[in-house]
């Protein structure tokens, strides 16, 4: 008899450190870990499109002029060529993949990489409408410029770096 009163209170002094440890431990019980969200690592869009896997696709232009030059991956996981096109503003460009093949537009010299009469100012999103086939989409592609160094060579027209303020700043207090 004397042991029903003792378990008892074994039992209340466990179930109150179970509370305990689900309360100090609520936040990282509750709260989504960000170990496990999934992101596009990269500048470009990270989207897939029927067949057409867009990887670190993005366009790289200037402010003063109206060209845009678009750089990442497209991959067709399917077995038969696909058409890719791609529209932005008034500029568009057509593609085709060759089945499981891939489409790299840095390696593109001729005039597939390039969209002109772009309005594409260097840190805004812009929206790209992507054709495969007949499935159309829509996506936010952003635009660079060519501060960093890994995109300067795609600037259409060359890349020329902006004067930096301290510098002009000096250049001014000189010829004072």
């Amino acid at each position: 008899m004397n042991s029903a009163p003792k378990n008892r209170v074994q039992q209340s002094v466990a179930a109150g450190a179970v509370l305990l440890m689900l309360g100090v431990s609520g936040c990282s019980f509750t709260a989504e870990q960000s170990t496990t969200t999934r992101y596009a690592a990269s500048d470009g869009i990270v989207k897939d499109l029927g067949p057409v896997l867009l990887r670190n696709i993005l366009i790289v232009g200037r402010d003063d002029e109206t060209a845009g030059r678009l750089v990442g991956t497209v991959f067709n996981t399917s077995d038969d060529p696909v058409s890719l096109s791609i529209r932005a503003g008034g500029a568009s460009t057509d593609v085709t993949i060759e089945g499981q093949g891939q489409f790299r537009f840095e390696e593109e010299s001729s005039d597939d990489a390039t969209l002109e009469g772009l309005d594409d100012i260097p840190g805004s999103l812009i929206d790209v409408e992507f054709d495969v086939e007949g499935e159309q989409a829509v996506f936010e592609v952003p635009v660079l410029d060519g501060t960093l160094e890994e995109y300067r060579e795609y600037v259409p027209g060359g890349y020329t770096p902006r004067p930096s303020e301290p510098a002009a700043t000096e250049e001014a207090a000189e010829g004072e």
